[in-house]
């Protein structure tokens, strides 16, 4: 028998962290924001230049500030980028991003969430923010290259030659 029987937890679970990460070209939201939202087709985000704070809350398409936010999948939580022109100008009211000496790395900056559930809005707060830096993501320089291809035998080489011959005349 535990001294706990019989309690329930108040409140509601956010299932994890609540996190906007800001960088120079995007603004992405955690899994748990989506999951959080209930897996948002649309939302705004509202910013608060004196308090230095941003919100997210779920809207509908027909919002005038509604910026798309649809998961992969309905109901499955994922991480949702963002790449809108006025969210990243208002985002760098706040931060610099200098150019760092190792071009295969960015700056970010963090910022953890807190959930209000009576109006169903995420609010960051740009003073506790986190700033660190994390290798890009992509194709490393390069390897979007074709692959060199296999020389051909001899026979191949003189049928290839033949049939380009004859396409010409």
């Amino acid at each position: 028998m535990s001294i706990l029987d019989g309690f329930k937890e108040v409140g509601e679970s956010s299932g994890g962290k609540l996190t906007m990460t800001i960088m120079l070209e995007s603004v992405r939201f955690s899994k748990n924001v989506s999951s959080v939202l209930g897996f948002p087709e649309y939302v705004k985000v509202l910013v608060n230049y004196d308090e230095k704070k941003f919100a997210i809350q779920k809207c509908d398409k027909k919002d005038e500030y509604a910026i798309r936010f649809a998961t992969k999948r309905p109901g499955e939580a994922s991480a949702v980028t963002l790449r809108n022109i006025d969210l990243l100008v208002a985002t760098q009211k706040f931060f610099e991003f200098p150019e760092l000496d190792d071009p295969s790395r960015i700056e970010f900056y963090a910022l953890d969430g807190v959930y209000y559930s009576d109006e169903q809005v995420i609010v960051f707060d740009v003073e506790t923010a986190k700033n660190g830096t994390v290798g890009k993501r992509g194709p490393k320089a390069g390897s979007h290259q074709k692959h060199p291809r296999k020389p051909k035998d001899d026979a191949e080489s003189a049928e290839a030659a033949k049939t380009a011959e004859t396409t010409e005349a």
